[in-house]
């Protein structure tokens, strides 16, 4: 008798074993992809001046980039509301990249970074629903004061972060990592 209780523990065992894994595939979150963007385009209206518009565009990003119409030409001491527009042109038709991040803004972060020298601040001025210590800073929306005559790059990064945006650059994956030439006269 000892004998048939070994075996059917064991089968037993192994069916509870074997249902656990089953469970545990079945609780493994989908991978969230980074975003394709092929296209980026940095809109700026001078605020005081709102038919001044300055746009810069680098379009493919995923292969060999174009920065012929990346640069920014700005006047000194001006303040400027900013939009960056984003498309996925891999898709037919090209699709907007901007609305998907809008979409899912509680996971995107868009970081600006002026170069040393550059007489340039950023303010992001949209903000996600994501609750407290949020909400925080998406930066589809900006502000953008100059400062005196000076040139340089600006950096701009948008980072994915999916179940993790805490407001900073850290945490997450950058879906894009692109510089823009400034130029403020």
């Amino acid at each position: 008798m000892m004998y048939t209780r070994k075996p059917f523990m064991f089968i037993a065992f192994l069916t509870l074993l074997a249902g656990a894994c089953k469970n545990d595939e079945a609780n493994v979150a989908p991978t969230d992809d980074n975003e394709a963007i092929t296209t980026v385009t940095l809109t700026l209206t001078n605020k005081a001046v709102p038919t001044e518009i300055v746009t810069a565009t680098i379009d493919n990003l995923n292969t060999t980039a174009d920065f012929s119409k990346a640069t920014l030409n700005l006047k000194a001491n001006t303040t400027y509301t900013g939009v960056v527009t984003l498309l996925d042109k891999t898709k037919t038709p090209a699709l907007d990249a901007t609305a998907e991040i809008r979409e899912k803004a509680n996971e995107h972060l868009f970081v600006y970074t002026p170069s040393t020298g550059l007489s340039l601040t950023v303010t992001l001025t949209d903000r996600d629903t994501n609750p407290a210590p949020g909400p925080y800073p998406i930066g589809l929306a900006t502000e953008m004061k100059t400062g005196a005559a000076s040139s340089g790059k600006l950096k701009l990064v948008l980072r994915h972060q999916p179940d993790t945006k805490n407001g900073t650059a850290t945490p997450g994956t950058s879906d894009l990592d692109t510089d823009f030439t400034i130029a403020i006269q």
